[in-house]
């Protein structure tokens, strides 16, 4: 435990006494055996299954869809989330003080929030472009059109939001006696610029804070909500024209049961995962006395709740692949399981779009048939209208 967690030494010269090692801690053999084991599962997981949902969508062109667009850089948050914070968060957890130098002290939180923005709004453009494209199909392409440079415009928006933890995260140090102790912490937020000395400013900490976890998390989680509404609304209500045979019925009720789970599981997991750090975050910065130490149990408590945020990177690629029949296959193709199959990756959002939505015929029903099975004899020439997800 950093001593700093529990003593105030604002009025106390340490540098006249010898380092009280005695009291500290050392994580049990046990404990850090099983924190290791899980985070060595959850790293090695991310970084394999979202290198492989990126290279999926990167070989197959019939993939290269806006929404897979939007997964695909969703994945690339996820790599950073697992290359720069989650094992530096291990490190920092299993040693007394810190160990890990200048550079991944501000780097590591800058990551961090660089990443959770990327996600949200990546998601959230994903919500947007399902929504278009099944409740208002005339403008499915609104987003589509413009799909690369709006991901660039979400890594330059993320990296501007996350820029004060590179300003003001840095490397402490105290000089005890015998030792000389280190740990990551912000510095003060606020410099008094008529003596330049540096003042701690709470309120510009909370705002910072309380945007971050407001205004780009809980704010587009509930626009997210309203649209997969929306959208299961849409799906549920609309029939298909030309509806004859049973067995049309179960590819349509299959095709929407599918959908929904995927919409329902890829939002869910992913609030699920962020929204203890991000209350955890805001208590910490809205308890009253700031000057207090915080309990043993908050410390324990943001352990927990970064862990499973970082954990989420490992559970989207195993969402895909459970969920969605195309990376499926795409994944088992890219390993070498079906080097003889071919087959037209099913786009069941865009089928909605340009099928049961607006079409007045019967043969959009004949169109996703044709669709949503494999081929493994024919070849034919690919739809661009028939992308998949």
């Amino acid at each position: 435990m950093d001593l700093n967690e529990t003593f105030n030494f604002s009025d106390f010269d340490t540098r006249h006494h010898d380092y009280p090692i005695s009291l500290l801690t050392p994580v049990p053999t046990g404990e850090a055996a099983a924190k290791i084991t899980v985070y060595t599962f959850l790293i090695l997981t991310a970084l394999i299954g979202n290198t492989l949902i990126i290279l999926v969508v990167l070989k197959n062109k019939r993939m290269q869809t806006t929404t897979n667009y939007f997964l695909v850089n969703l994945a690339v948050s996820d790599l950073v989330v697992s290359l720069s914070c989650s094992w530096v968060h291990l490190v920092d957890n299993l040693t007394e003080g810190w160990i890990l130098g200048n550079f991944f002290c501000p780097f590591n939180t800058f990551a961090q929030v660089a990443s959770l923005v990327s996600s949200i709004l990546s998601l959230t453009l994903v919500a947007c472009d399902r929504f278009f494209g099944i409740v208002y199909a005339m403008k499915a392409h609104i987003i589509e059109r413009k799909a690369k440079p709006v991901i660039i415009a979400i890594w330059v928006i993320s990296c501007v939001v996350a820029i004060p933890m590179l300003i003001y995260r840095r490397v402490h140090e105290r000089h005890w006696k015998n030792h000389v102790e280190r740990w990551c912490d912000d510095v003060e937020w606020s410099i008094d610029l008529d003596n330049g000395e540096a003042h701690y400013h709470k309120p510009t900490r909370v705002a910072y804070w309380t945007c971050v976890s407001v205004i780009l998390f809980f704010i587009p989680i509930i626009a997210m909500v309203g649209a997969y509404c929306g959208i299961i609304k849409t799906l549920w209500s609309t029939k298909i024209p030309g509806e004859r045979v049973y067995k049309e019925n179960l590819v349509q009720n299959k095709m929407k049961r599918k959908v929904i789970v995927m919409l329902i599981v890829i939002l869910a997991v992913f609030a699920l995962c962020w929204s203890p750090l991000q209350i955890t975050i805001l208590y910490s910065e809205y308890r009253g006395d700031h000057t207090k130490q915080l309990n043993d149990w908050y410390y324990h408590l943001l352990f927990a709740a970064r862990l499973l945020a970082f954990s989420n990177s490992a559970f989207n690629p195993l969402i895909y692949a459970g969920f969605n029949e195309n990376f499926r296959k795409g994944l088992l193709n890219l390993l070498g399981c079906y080097t003889k199959v071919r087959w037209t990756p099913v786009n069941r959002m865009d089928s909605f779009r340009s099928t049961t939505l607006n079409s007045t015929k019967s043969e959009p029903l004949d169109l996703i048939n044709r669709h949503y099975f494999f081929k493994e004899s024919i070849e034919r020439p690919a739809s661009k209208a028939l992308h998949s997800m």
